[in-house]
């Protein structure tokens, strides 16, 4: 006979073998998905062989030296090509942004802000190192004018008078043929062989180039043959849509025949490889086909990412997955998240973690070129670089995502509040994965991912593991809710500095973040053997560290095999006080081969009123809210000090806000 006490042990050891038992069923269910095996993975990270296959950085208001200074970060950021500023000589030197937009000449620019020709030269050759191409801007549709008023005896737009300097044919033959080569622009349309048959779009108002002209094409082909001398790999055409093509039916012309494509045999004969070119179209050619264009070169399409746009406030994937392109064929367009001429238009603008949220769907997006706005200067200054957001890892491993998949099959979907791009090929597949929903640290989500294969597979910026199992992918997202998930565990290091390659004077103070490193450490100057384990956050003054008025801040860090290694380097000024300093100026401009005014506000005026003491212009600025430096010829003399004199060679960025109360401004470049 059984007790009563050894039943209800029995019912006891049932329960919990029974409990043991659902438990044990459970973890292994759990746990199946970890005991996969990683996939063996033998890619590295690198850029495409060729333009039409990568991203492009857009390097707005950069000099030539600071593009090839910064190569070796825009190669690690994952840009195959990089786009200057208009190359030919600009008005007034290029002293404003805008001045590139309205060239003097058809040849490389020897005075121009952006630096010489040879210094062009010497950024193609540096460029090659990296295997980056360097796209030039060209401006063919028009020329500078004197101002927004300027206008000829017929209406039309004033030709500036400096474009005989550079272009005597071209001004020469403005209004009438003078010499048998034809108007040359679409001034008097009555005159014989004007243009008046040719597409005649008002552009502003900028003197707009007879592009018919088979002397105008001549000189434009003849700048694309000198810049491929140079070394460069590609064209961005300025307002494209505003030159007419050989398929318009009532203006045609063999323009971009005998330009962009005699370039391309010229490229092709060089190099064997196919030059990249694209040409500038907004909105839409004016009712007219884009497959006039994309015959001959790719068009930029400035409404994809504007339809997406508000899809994270709304949180719906859907608005990525139906925002459609200008063509069906993504590979004939290049789309942009803000281009150079939105930025500077515009009040407001997005976040850069907003930014490369957005920028992930166009690196993804199969076939599309993408154009990244290296963002200017509050002041839009031209030399000096307003932001590094372009080396963000959140937007780097979008762009290594890119070069990894971009022949590969490509597949989008949407999962609940989830935009899904799947990357399958070459015995190789990824994700790339947009949440617009709410996130939450170190939940985990799970996605639909149906043609990836099962097994371990890593996030590229947070380097954590992700498991996909029967088509479902359990994915923990940072804070931007963006998951870049290949077969790769490695990561790359990151650092942020508060302030980079400025100058000071009494002090500065420079704030590292660092994170994702086995290794890290930084030294000053010349003394490697003194350099400091780096922290997650180590704060820095430079006063007590200069050497030859200078710091030379040096930063190592490693994670695994990646390595991010940089110098960033700080001047120490000397100044007068009681005065605001102009340092670092061109002598040039200060022994007397030029005229040196300053433009001060408000209200507008001329004066010289600046000393010169040992190379430094000292301005009293009582009462001004700001002002700029403006060049003029040897001798020349402003007749109305109130009123603007456009016969300024060359001018300097506004000297206000932030940097007239700081006392100085440093024109180094100027």
């Amino acid at each position: 006979m059984i007790r009563k006490e050894e039943r209800t042990m029995k019912k006891l050891l049932c329960l919990m073998m029974a409990v043991l038992l659902a438990c044990s069923f459970t973890a292994c269910r759990d746990n199946k998905p970890s005991q996969y095996q990683d996939f063996a993975d033998n890619y590295t990270d690198r850029l495409p062989d060729n333009a039409e296959d990568g991203l492009t950085l857009h390097a707005f208001n950069w000099t030539y030296n600071q593009i090839r200074e910064n190569l070796e970060n825009i190669a690690n950021a994952g840009f195959k090509n990089v786009l200057t500023m208009p190359v030919q000589q600009p008005k007034s030197g290029g002293s404003a942004w805008w001045a590139f937009y309205q060239p003097l000449s058809f040849s490389i620019g020897d005075k121009s802000s952006l630096g010489s020709k040879d210094d062009l030269v010497a950024l193609c050759r540096e460029a090659e190192k990296y295997n980056i191409c360097i796209l030039a801007d060209i401006v063919a549709n028009h020329m500078a004018t004197t101002d927004d008023e300027g206008k000829e005896e017929d209406g039309t737009p004033t030709v500036m008078a400096a474009v005989a300097d550079y272009e005597p044919v071209l001004y020469a033959n403005r209004n009438e043929d003078t010499d048998g080569n034809g108007v040359t622009f679409h001034h008097n349309k009555n005159a014989k062989g004007s243009g008046a048959e040719t597409q005649y779009y008002p552009y502003g108002n900028l003197p707009d180039l007879n592009t018919a002209n088979p002397y105008v094409q001549g000189r434009i082909l003849s700048l694309l043959e000198e810049c491929i001398d140079a070394g460069i790999d590609g064209f961005r055409f300025d307002a494209a849509k505003h030159i007419e093509t050989s398929q318009d039916p009532d203006y045609a012309s063999d323009f971009w025949e005998n330009t962009v494509g005699k370039a391309k045999e010229y490229y092709k004969k060089k190099t064997g490889k196919n030059l990249y070119v694209y040409g500038e179209i907004l909105n839409s050619p004016a009712n007219r086909p884009l497959s006039y264009y994309t015959s001959m070169m790719l068009v930029t399409d400035d409404g994809f990412a504007s339809q997406y746009k508000s899809a994270v406030s709304k949180k719906d994937p859907n608005m990525i997955l139906n925002a459609t392109l200008k063509v069906d064929d993504a590979t004939k367009l290049i789309a942009w998240v803000e281009s150079h001429d939105e930025y500077v238009s515009s009040n407001t603008h997005y976040t850069p973690i907003r930014i490369a949220k957005y920028w992930a769907v166009i690196a993804a997006k199969k076939g599309l070129g993408g154009l990244y706005l290296a963002r200017p200067t509050d002041g839009l200054e031209v030399g000096k670089i307003g932001s590094y957001a372009y080396e963000s890892e959140r937007v780097a491993v979008s762009n290594r995502f890119h070069n990894r998949f971009y022949d590969a099959e490509s597949y989008e979907s949407v999962d609940g509040t989830c935009y899904v791009v799947e990357k399958i090929g070459n015995n190789d597949q990824g994700v790339l994965i947009i949440n617009l929903g709410d996130i939450t640290p170190q939940k985990t989500v799970e996605v639909a991912v149906p043609h990836m294969e099962s097994g371990n597979y890593y996030d590229a910026l947070t380097g954590n593991k992700v498991v996909v199992d029967k088509g479902v992918a359990k994915v923990m997202f940072d804070s931007n809710g963006v998951a870049v998930i290949t077969r790769s565990r490695d990561i790359h290091p990151q650092l942020t500095i508060s302030e980079r390659d400025c100058s000071f004077t009494d002090d500065l103070e420079v704030t590292m973040n660092a994170k994702n490193y086995d290794e890290g450490y930084y030294w000053f100057n010349n003394d490697k053997a003194g350099k400091t384990d780096i922290s997650a956050e180590t704060t820095l003054h430079m006063k007590d560290h200069v050497s030859d008025s200078k710091v030379d801040l040096h930063v190592y860090l490693r994670k695994g095999i990646n390595v991010f290694e940089q110098t960033f380097t700080y001047k120490k000024m000397e100044t007068v006080e009681g005065r605001f300093n102009v340092l670092n100026l061109d002598p040039s401009y200060l022994n007397g081969d030029y005229e040196l005014y300053i433009w001060s506000w408000l209200p507008g005026k001329w004066s010289k009123d600046y000393e010169i003491r040992d190379g430094v212009m000292l301005v009293d600025t009582t009462g001004m809210t700001g002002f700029l430096i403006a060049i003029f010829p040897k001798g020349y003399e402003i007749t109305n000090l109130n009123e603007w004199d456009s016969n300024v060679i060359k001018q300097s960025a506004d000297i206000k806000d932030d940097v007239l109360r700081s006392g100085f401004v440093d024109m180094s470049g100027f």
